[in-house]
This record gives C-alpha cells, sequence and structure tokens, in this order.
C-alpha cells in the first residue's frame, strides 16, 4: 500500500519571503514523488518562531497525527519543526508513538539520535540567532536606525541614516488620545471614541483600553512610548515562553537595553507627556496591585464567555450583567447584556444534567462498589492492624526514653529522637482515627449510589457558588467547560442564546464540540 506523507513547512521572519513555504513545499513533493509516496496533506506556519509550538500550523499537524491521517511527516529540516532540543524530542515521540516516520530532505529518515543533535543544533543556532540579532538592534538604534515599528511613524527606504519618518494622520491620532486622557478621560472611553469614529486600530481589528494603557511593567502602550518624546530604544523586555503551558512571558531586560534620542521624530510636546506620566502613575496608585490581579477572577465565568457575533470575550458591563467587549468599544452590534446570576444559573443547570449522564453515574457507582468491597475485605483493616502496632511501637520508644531521663540520662542527648516520635505517634493517631471511621461507615446501611451522587453534586454547586472561593471555583470550571458561546436571539428568553461546550473527555457521553455543544434552554 502506497504510503501517506504530511509535509510541514515554516518561515519565521516578516523578513522573509513567504515563497519560502512554496519553496519547501515543492521540494518535499519531489523528494516524496521520488519515495513513491503520496503527499495527503501540507501543514504550514507563515512568520512564526520554532521557539513556540503554539503555531496553528503545527497544532493541526499534530491532530492530523494523533487522527493517523498520514504514515510519514516531512521537513526540510528538523529546525522547520522545532528550535528547541526538548520539543523537537517530544515531537518524535509523539510521531514514533503513532508509527509515523520522520523524514527531512536533508538527513532521510530521521532516528532519536539524529533528532537529538539536530534539535540541539537547532537550539544553538536559534540563540546565536537571537544574540546576533538584539546585538544588531542595539548597535543599529545608536546610528538611528529602527527595525520595529510604532503607531505614528512608516518605513523610508534608505541606505543609511534613519528610516522612519511621522505620518502625519496617525500622528494626529497619537496626539488625540494623549490629550484627551491628560484631559481625565479613561483608556476605555479614548478607545470607544476612536472606534465610533472608524479609526483603523495599529495592528486592525478595533481599539482596546489595553492598546492605550499599556502595561507599566514593561513600559509598552501608546501612552508609555518614549519615540512620541524622540527617544527610541531596543531589547527593553525579553520574551520567552513556559516550558508547560507555552505562554509568552515578557520581562523586562534593563541590562540590555539600549536607548538612542532621534529629535526628529518626537511627536509629543514635553509638558503633554509629563501631564501623562503623572495621571498614569495616580491613577496606578488609585488601583492597587492586589486588586488589579483579582479582578480578572472575581467572576465565576471570566474569560469563559463568548460573543456570539464577534468571538470577543463578554465582559462585566456594570455591576450585575456581562455585555460583549467589543460593543463596549463600539466595535460590535451586539448589545444584549446578561444578568451575571442569571447565566451563572443556566450554566449550573447544564452542568447539573451533563453530571447526572448515564456513564458517569455508572463510573461513579463502580468506583463506589470497588470501595466498600475493599472496606469490608480484609485489606483496610490489615492496614489498619499494621497501624496499630506501628503507633504501639512509636509509643514504646517515647516510654523508654522517659524511663531513661528518670534515671538521670540527659535530655538533650534524647531530644531530636523525642520530637521524631511525638510527630509520628500523631500522625499515626489521625490516620488511624481516619480508618476507623471508614471501616465503621461501612457497617452502616449503605446508602443508594445514585442519593450519594446527588448529594455530591449538590456539594459541588455550594462550592461553586461560595464567594470566598471564586478564585478557586472559577479554576474548577475551566476544566469543565470549553466556553459559552452567547447570541442574541429575540425568540429566546431575555433575548439571548447560550450554547456551552463542555471540555472534551469530560463527559463521555454528551454532545460535542461537532454538533454545537450542550445547548443551554433560556
Amino acid at each position: 500500500m502506497t504510503k501517506r506523507a504530511a509535509v510541514y513547512a515554516r518561515y519565521s521572519s516578516n523578513l522573509q519571503s513567504p515563497t519560502s513555504i512554496e519553496d519547501q513545499v515543492a521540494m518535499a513533493k519531489r523528494f516524496c514523488d521520488r519515495q513513491g509516496w503520496t503527499m495527503v496533506n501540507v501543514f504550514s506556519d507563515y512568520e512564526k518562531t520554532g521557539r513556540n509550538t503554539r503555531r496553528p500550523g503545527f497544532q493541526a499537524m499534530k491532530r492530523a497525527a494523533d487522527n493517523m491521517e498520514f504514515d510519514i511527516v516531512v521537513v526540510e529540516d528538523i529546525d522547520r519543526l522545532n528550535r528547541k532540543l526538548t520539543d523537537a524530542l517530544r515531537i518524535y515521540d509523539i510521531l514514533t508513538f503513532q508509527s509515523i516516520e520522520l523524514h527531512s530532505l536533508e538527513q532521510g529518515k530521521q532516528d532519536f539520535l539524529k533528532v537529538l543533535f539536530a534539535g540541539y543544533g537547532a537550539q544553538l543556532l536559534s540563540e546565536k540567532i537571537g544574540q546576533k540579532t538584539r546585538r544588531g538592534m542595539q548597535g543599529a538604534v545608536t546610528r538611528q536606525r529602527l527595525h520595529t515599528s510604532a503607531y505614528g511613524y512608516r518605513k523610508v527606504e534608505v541606505e543609511t541614516g534613519l528610516n522612519r519618518e511621522i505620518d502625519l494622520e496617525q500622528a494626529a491620532i497619537v496626539h488625540r488620545i494623549f490629550r484627551e486622557f491628560a484631559s481625565g478621560r479613561s483608556s476605555a472611553a479614548i478607545a470607544e471614541g476612536l472606534n465610533l469614529d472608524k479609526v483603523p486600530a495599529p495592528r486592525g481589528g478595533s481599539w482596546d483600553g489595553s492598546t492605550i494603557r499599556g502595561n507599566p511593567a514593561t513600559g509598552e502602550g501608546i501612552l508609555r512610548n518614549q519615540l512620541y518624546i524622540g527617544i527610541a530604544s531596543v531589547c527593553r523586555n525579553t520574551h520567552t515562553y513556559h516550558p508547560e503551558t507555552l505562554m509568552k512571558k515578557i520581562r523586562p531586560s534593563p541590562d540590555k537595553l539600549v536607548e538612542q534620542e532621534i529629535p526628529e521624530l518626537r511627536l509629543i510636546e514635553q509638558p503633554l507627556w509629563n501631564a501623562v506620566q503623572a495621571e498614569l502613575a495616580r491613577r496606578g496608585a488609585a488601583t492597587p496591585r492586589a486588586a488589579r490581579a483579582a479582578r480578572r477572577k472575581s467572576y465565576l465565568l471570566s474569560g469563559l464567555l463568548i460573543c456570539g457575533c464577534c468571538g470577543a470575550p463578554y465582559v462585566m458591563s456594570n455591576r450585575t450583567s456581562y455585555g460583549c467587549r467589543e460593543a463596549r468599544k463600539k466595535a460590535c452590534n451586539n448589545t444584549v447584556f446578561i444578568s451575571r446570576r442569571r447565566i451563572e444559573t443556566r450554566v449550573f443547570d447544564a452542568l447539573r444534567q451533563a453530571f447526572r449522564s448515564p456513564a458517569l453515574i455508572a463510573s461513579f457507582e463502580a468506583a463506589l462498589k470497588a470501595e466498600r468491597k475493599k472496606l469490608s475485605g480484609g485489606t483496610v483493616k490489615a492496614q489498619r492492624d499494621r497501624l496499630k502496632a506501628a503507633l504501639t511501637k512509636a509509643k514504646a520508644g517515647r516510654e523508654n526514653i522517659l524511663n531513661a531521663i528518670a534515671e538521670g540520662a540527659p535530655y538533650a542527648a534524647f531530644k531530636a529522637r523525642t520530637d521524631v516520635l511525638e510527630r509520628e505517634i500523631t500522625e499515626l493517631t489521625t490516620r488511624l482515627s481516619d480508618l476507623e471511621a471508614r471501616i465503621a461507615q461501612s457497617a452502616e446501611v449503605q446508602e443508594d449510589a445514585r442519593v450519594i451522587y446527588e448529594r455530591a453534586l449538590q456539594q459541588m454547586e455550594t462550592l461553586l457558588s461560595d464567594p470566598e472561593l471564586v478564585d478557586e471555583a472559577h479554576g474548577y470550571l475551566a476544566t469543565l467547560i470549553q466556553e459559552v458561546t452567547l447570541t442574541p436571539d429575540e425568540t429566546a428568553l431575555n433575548g439571548i442564546a447560550a450554547v456551552l461546550s463542555l471540555a472534551s473527555g469530560v463527559f463521555p457521553d454528551t454532545a460535542n464540540a461537532a454538533d454545537g455543544g450542550t445547548r443551554i434552554s433560556c
């Protein structure tokens, strides 16, 4: 049978040509033809670093591998897949587990040692490229050559000297933002006004308050950009990726920061800049750090509610209700609000029904039956006897020490051993007490498993509803729920329909994403 091949191609920088992908695929196609393989799929990532595995094309290839959609993966070289040794070995393990071969145009079929050495080489090269890039940017800025773009400027194609100039149209918007903020308007209100006036955002889409306000820790954001007062800077922050969650982390790197005065690029006069910085500091002091950190998870469904019209999050728009974030900025027409308590009740109702699925109840009954069998048999009672024997031995040891001290032995010589025995006696007593309680309970009239299960559901809802446990409860919900999509619907109660998408693998016999998730009736 002809083997099925998938091709993965990637290039990392906007300085490279997009045709790089086409070239990689064409070479891989010729390679497959020579081997007699059928190329069944192509996965690609444009302008994506190989140091981050959260690339759409790379993740799509992994999902297809899990589904056994091909027999071979072909890449130009291992560094197209990953630029970190650990990531290279991880994808090799995944493919090997699925009996999928990995081939590169440079080295042919890959085995563990080839991937190990190639992955290590790719990581070293990536680190060296990063160092050279940083050194090049640091040197270039001193020659008034900028490699990054900022709103309010446009690129100038010149061989030497300053390669940016002021964009008068965007500069007027920057002035507007600074003047309005200094006069007391919030960044969210400024963003709303820009969206109402149909002003294009720096990277497309709609304006957001965070784009304007920025982050004080990293010095990012329009109101904090020193280029507007003629000071260019590079390497202010370092970007890294968490090895498990793959989330990007931005850290200040003052040891690498290089600044250069470029008076020709000043947009904002110094008094206005000073007024804005003072206003940022005043507002920051009025919002304690703890309150800012807690705000993200002040509500059970924070980050789980999605607008069905634009895909943006539903956020708390007033003291009682959620609304579309983009609608607040006048960038979405979905202006329907929903009470926080009402949507929480509806989500709980849907989760309750999901937990009452026959498969989950059957699993609970089986686990309970196994536990009861263990309690009624000799396993737990034997464990109790072992704990009793250990407790008797520990108490005897303590008694011997006390007798020795009573006969004149120095207490200091036995203090450390006495402390160990006291901790051991306390721990054994606690464990024995818990075990005795379990054995006694097993001897009582046993409740029906479904009654116990229903009581557990009610206790879960009590936990999730406790205002003191919102942050913890939010974490639990996030493991059960992918998202809740809210869409205006005049026929639905309160004018909004909701679709709950449950986490895959948690509820085995409920609807999945393929059929739209579990619908919450309104």
